[in-house]
């Protein structure tokens, strides 16, 4: 197994089979947005075995070394099969246990479903809504909407909801987003964050979405994106409005949009499997409402160096007694 970076020179010629064919997480744009913005390395990792790549983030917490799997190992642009998988994954594990390159594989970001789980691994069910956009036509797309959703979206086209597209919509975006993680009790980024996938991606890469109403804007999607697929990695909804089904509306307009771009489907980004909680029920049957095909998957950690690792949580469990953080995993399996 190699360590290749878009970076290196020396990397050059291997990882010049990855284009815009791919998922957004393998372009150069993506490594160098982490290597400057936010100070981590993105390696891709390359199976020789299969021929097949995937990409690696590597950071640290102080003395700790952590990786994290941000997408499905791919060749020729398509997920390796769960047999392919898990051999690819003991391949890496292998790897990285023998150069000492992490202590442990965190758990992969949700737009990184894996196929597979290898042995020893902590790890959950977990899936999200995919539509295919160019098998279909707009109208076929449409018509996969719950009856209710296409109501909504008539709703709001005909009571004058309008949404714009790009860069200049992105302090509006936020506003929405922003209000939506403070009234949920969770952290935001920063506004810089986004602006940066602008600047590494481009607006090839990046789409802002705005729905208003009455230039007052109500909700926002923020979609990242390549030939390979699009997927909505953050949105929000704020204030009152008379147009019930504007994220409704601004989600069927941002579908058009990328399909008329050439993207292959569209990722709505995320569903737990068989959980209980009913806030997580309620956006579980809203991505299901836009009529995708359920992709169904796993996340998992595990330990490279399992009595390093121990010893990290419990000088964390020391330092931070009352420390209530919990990753997907986590919160599922405990």
């Amino acid at each position: 197994m190699l360590l290749l970076n878009h970076l290196q020179k020396k990397d050059q010629s291997l990882l010049s089979a990855l284009n815009n064919d791919a998922p957004f997480q393998f372009l150069p744009g993506f490594t160098q947005l982490y290597h400057e913005y936010m100070k981590e390395n993105i390696y891709i990792t390359y199976s020789e075995n299969f021929k097949a790549y995937m990409p690696l983030r590597f950071f640290s917490s102080r003395f700790f070394k952590l990786a994290q799997i941000l997408h499905a190992p791919i060749k020729n642009n398509i997920e390796l099969n769960p047999e392919e998988q898990i051999e690819f994954f003991n391949e890496l594990i292998s790897y990285l246990t023998q150069n000492n390159s992490c202590e442990r594989l965190v758990q992969p970001h949700p737009y990184g479903i894996l196929g597979s789980v290898p042995a020893n691994s902590r790890f959950c069910e977990f899936g999200t809504y995919i539509i295919d956009l160019q098998a279909q036509t707009i109208e076929e797309i449409f018509q996969k909407f719950h009856p209710k959703y296409q109501k909504a979206i008539h709703h709001s086209e005909k009571n004058g909801a309008v949404v714009r597209f790009g860069i200049e919509v992105l302090d509006d975006f936020y506003l929405c987003y922003s209000d939506t993680m403070k009234r949920i009790g969770m952290s935001s980024e920063e506004l810089q964050f986004f602006k940066s996938y602008y600047n590494y991606l481009g607006s090839d890469n990046v789409t802002a979405g705005v729905v208003y109403d009455n230039d007052n804007p109500i909700g926002g999607i923020f979609m990242v994106h390549s030939n390979y697929a699009a997927l909505c990695t953050h949105a929000g909804s704020r204030g009152d409005s008379k147009l019930y089904g504007s994220m409704k509306y601004l989600h069927s307009k941002m579908i058009e949009r990328m399909k008329e771009s050439g993207v292959n489907k569209y990722d709505l980004v995320g569903v737990r499997i068989g959980n209980n909680d009913p806030t997580l029920e309620g956006v579980f049957r809203f991505k299901r409402g836009f009529g995708g095909e359920l992709k169904k998957g796993f996340l998992w950690k595990t330990d490279i160096h399992p009595l390093k690792a121990k010893m990290y949580d419990l000088l964390i469990k020391i330092k931070h007694p009352n420390n209530k953080f919990k990753d997907i995993i986590d919160q599922v399996t405990n």
